[in-house]
């Protein structure tokens, strides 16, 4: 029988936000909630409070709206998210949110400007 032993390494670092800040800018994060990381080690967050879902390229100093709006603003419509609490990138680069303030599944192809909801109202 062979053991298998893992440990936790204890070193953290910060790879999207600004520790101890939030805000809209795209710098920011305001209640970061669900994460995904891409077959490229992008990684996309459901900023709740923002009403967005940010990209984070490695290295980055700053992410990029996919979805939602960059400055926060909420309003119902295809382009808009109201609290976004997950998300799910595939692997051509669409974005699935679970847009929870309005029961909604939004998908965000690549690039898109707005959304489609395929579950919810």
């Amino acid at each position: 029988t062979t053991a298998i032993s893992y440990r936790w390494n204890a070193t953290a670092k910060t790879i999207a936000g600004i520790v101890g800040s939030s805000g809209n800018g795209s710098s920011q994060l305001n209640n970061p909630y669900g994460l995904v990381v891409d077959s490229s080690g992008a990684v996309y967050v459901a900023d709740s409070a923002n009403n967005r879902v940010q990209k984070w390229i490695i290295g980055a100093s700053s992410g990029t709206t996919v979805a939602g709006q960059a400055d926060g603003t909420n309003s119902f419509g295809p382009s808009y998210l109201f609290n976004p609490t997950d998300v799910l990138v595939d692997s051509n680069g669409t974005v699935y949110a679970a847009d929870t303030g309005y029961q909604r599944i939004q998908r965000w192809t690549n690039g898109s400007s707005s959304g489609t909801t395929v579950a919810g109202t």
